[in-house]
């Protein structure tokens, strides 16, 4: 196990080997001034609690404080017919809920932009966008893109940046993912999503006792956590794998595991069958008593208590697009372990997050047919696993400046206007790396 490589040690273990540079993170040089003149149109998900459309309003929500701007809201119709508001709930609080179930249809006067924000998504020129002098489309994959990614429509990728139309995508994984499906790479930018810093933040102590206990956890137990739907690409199956290692030898830890069945219908039990019969003998009765599994619907109060309650947030994805519960874990103060190479690494790149090596994901790995992404070393995620656990107790709650810095760079409030300065056609800022400003530095672990 070696500690504190460089950068490219990390780099080498990606398997996209574009040769590409990582595109700088925008940071907003729009004026307030105008911002208020703004009329913009959002066609897009709301309502409901799938990762797309938590991105759409959460950004709303953001730029409500914009000083005279008019927003315009214009549903896209949902990915499956069968997902609705009562059974797949946001989980906002009432008045912000209410506020985004509130906004207005155009009212047909002239705009500034749309921001088109779905899937699938087709280019203007086969949808039936709203008419404004620009648009941005919001454009993100885990693999990477293919016919399936269009409805089956036979687009061509250029379509999509025509004239002044621009493309945004959450990190710069995604973005080489568009680049290798023939986007144009000048006109495809790259702004990360966010964390509302007044939901997810840290438990005082007492009442972190208190959200642990009503869990079952005790003190003395070390909680790991996971927040996904039960899709391969998760890596659910590493962790279950991992995570039944280091409970062999340490009888304190505990796993919490969050699945979203009721968006996709994907239980996460399939998972488990899928491990148990692959690893005979190992998810023990033990194992299985040290897992707890929550599968109803949370709001994001109870989604940020979960965050809080952990000890540990650990994503051995094999891709992402972003991976928002990552963010949220680290606003919440819980540390982090993700797979190095992948999405994640745009964000996660301080004491606060340690990033395991994988190698490139080849056809005899694969669960789906195609694209890029990365098998976690297993013996590296145990040992990852174990030195979280074995941290001295101050270290194991993020806190300090430096910490502090992180979020506030990353709070939706300040995110959301970089997206907002793309729809109205502003070039891109200089770069301004946004990890590396707060002081932080990267810990990776290889087996």
């Amino acid at each position: 196990m070696q500690h504190d490589r460089q950068d490219a040690a990390v780099e080498d273990c990606s398997p996209q080997g574009s040769g590409r540079s990582t595109p700088s993170l925008a940071r907003s040089t729009t004026s307030t001034r105008r911002l208020a003149r703004t009329r913009l149109v959002v066609e897009g998900w709301r309502g409901i609690n799938h990762s797309i459309a938590m991105v759409n309003q959460n950004q709303l929500l953001a730029w409500r404080v914009v000083p005279g701007m008019q927003l315009f809201h214009v549903d896209a119709p949902f990915f499956v017919p069968a997902w609705n508001t009562a059974q797949h709930g946001a989980g906002f609080e009432d008045a912000d809920t209410a506020w985004l179930g509130g906004l207005p249809a155009p009212d047909g006067g002239p705009v500034d932009a749309v921001f088109r924000i779905h899937s699938p998504i087709l280019p203007p020129p086969l949808a039936q966008a709203t008419d404004a002098p620009r648009r941005l489309s919001y454009v993100i994959t885990e693999f990477g893109l293919s016919g399936k990614s269009f409805g089956g429509a036979a687009i061509d990728p250029l379509d999509f940046t025509r004239g002044d139309d621009r493309v945004v995508t959450a990190t710069a994984w995604s973005r080489d993912r568009l680049l290798d499906h023939g986007f144009d790479d000048r006109h495809v930018h790259v702004v990360p999503h966010g964390v509302r810093l007044e939901t997810f933040h840290p438990s005082p102590t007492a009442q972190r006792r208190a959200e642990r206990a009503a869990l079952g956890l005790h003190d003395d137990h070390f909680v790991f956590a996971n927040v996904g739907v039960a899709t391969w690409n998760k890596g659910i199956d590493q962790l279950l794998i991992a995570f039944a290692r280091v409970r062999q030898r340490h009888a304190g830890a505990r796993l919490l595991l969050k699945d979203h069945r009721s968006l996709y219908g994907l239980s996460a039990e399939t998972v488990f069958q899928s491990v148990a019969k692959s690893h005979p003998g190992l998810l023990s009765s033990e194992v299985l008593a040290s897992i707890s599994l929550i599968t109803h619907n949370l709001n994001q109060a109870q989604l940020r208590a979960l965050y809080a309650c952990a000890d540990c947030y650990v994503s051995p994805y094999r891709a992402e697009g972003f991976n928002l519960p990552v963010l949220e874990a680290l606003a919440c103060g819980t540390p982090v372990v993700v797979t190095a190479g992948g999405a994640t690494d745009d964000f996660c790149s301080g004491p606060w997050a340690t990033r395991v090596r994988g190698r490139a994901g080849t056809m005899p790995d694969a669960q789906v047919p195609g694209g890029r992404y990365i098998e976690i070393d297993a013996d590296g995620l145990v040992d990852a696993m174990e030195q979280r656990l074995q941290a001295a107790e101050p270290d194991r709650r993020l806190g300090g400046t430096a910490w502090e810095r992180f979020r506030l760079a990353m709070a939706w409030d300040r995110v959301s206007l970089d997206v907002l300065a793309l729809c109205l056609g502003d070039p891109p800022p200089a770069a301004q790396p946004t990890v590396e400003a707060a002081g932080a530095h990267s810990q990776k672990l290889a087996a």
